[in-house]
């Protein structure tokens, strides 16, 4: 498989990353209720939504990071010589 296309893929799943913790820090609520079934978590539902935020806030920084990467990779690729 080429190169190119691979971090392509990779910068779409990146992306696909960062809008899911985007997410999940902005609505934690209904992050917490579709990833537990509907079921109310067992642990406590301000720890839940503390967790889903701070998680949230992980995937969105790595993911951003990720497209960053992919993009200069991408450029890389593009513009290296083939032999």
């Amino acid at each position: 498989m080429q190169a190119d296309f691979v971090h392509t893929l990779m910068l779409l799943v990146a992306a696909a990353m960062a809008r899911l913790g985007w997410f999940m820090a902005h609505n934690p609520v209904r992050a917490i209720r579709f990833f537990t079934f509907g079921v109310d978590p067992a642990f406590g539902k301000r720890l839940a939504t503390a967790w889903s935020k701070a998680t949230g806030w992980f995937f969105t920084v790595f993911g951003c990071f990720g497209m960053a990467f992919y993009l200069v990779l991408i450029l890389l690729d593009l513009f290296r010589p083939h032999s």
